[in-house]
């Protein structure tokens, strides 16, 4: 059966810039006198596992800031298309596990599957194949955004998944009708986005104005 993904940023998306309650509870001097010990405790107890061993404001990010609205929403769409979850975010680059940990605050790791490579894991061969593409159907000045391109080397290397979307807060040049483009955090109407592009359904290319 081919698979659906939604390829996740975190920041814009399910972290508001704005929020910052995280800062309220992490201290620098002295973490043992902050609030996130009894986080910590309260975490471990719930899911099993020991956060103290990640950055604090990260964890401390998840725990306060990620927004909930946000969550419910993305994981209603899961939960309605079958889809599941490929990180594409920089969140990403300090590994799957910690993300998977991190994604169990929110009940979200069961839908999580892989994360994209970093640009400069890619192997030159396929960015050279992808220019050569990208100029022939776009013309000599059309580029993709990185994360685009990122995006489209873990389609190549998974080519049973037919339908997918990117969701993200930056402009990703180059994947616009699988793409949706939120912002400060992610909303109804881009759920409802979503879930068309996955059940597929032709949407016409977002335009965003700040």
């Amino acid at each position: 059966m081919a698979r659906k993904i939604i390829f996740l940023d975190i920041d814009g998306v399910l972290q508001p810039f704005s929020s910052q309650i995280r800062f309220d509870h992490c201290h620098h001097e002295d973490v043992e006198k902050g609030y996130m010990p009894k986080i910590y405790e309260r975490l471990k107890h719930k899911h099993n596992i020991d956060f103290s061993k990640y950055n604090q404001y990260d964890v401390a990010a998840v725990y306060f800031d990620w927004d909930k609205t946000s969550i419910a929403l993305l994981r209603t769409v899961l939960e309605i298309t079958g889809a599941k979850i490929v990180l594409s975010s920089d969140w990403r680059r300090e590994g799957f596990d910690r993300m998977k940990d991190f994604f169990t605050i929110h009940r979200l790791e069961k839908y999580y599957i892989d994360i994209t490579k970093e640009d400069d894991k890619i192997s030159k061969k396929f960015d050279a194949d992808l220019e050569a593409k990208i100029k022939k159907e776009r013309g000599e000045k059309a580029f993709y955004e990185t994360r685009s391109v990122e995006i489209l080397e873990w389609l190549s290397r998974n080519p049973d998944v037919k339908r997918w979307v990117a969701i993200d807060d930056m402009k990703l040049y180059g994947i616009e009708d699988n793409f949706v483009h939120t912002v400060y955090r992610f909303t109804d109407e881009d759920a409802v986005r979503c879930v068309k592009i996955l059940s597929g359904k032709k949407v016409e290319p977002q335009v965003r104005r700040y």
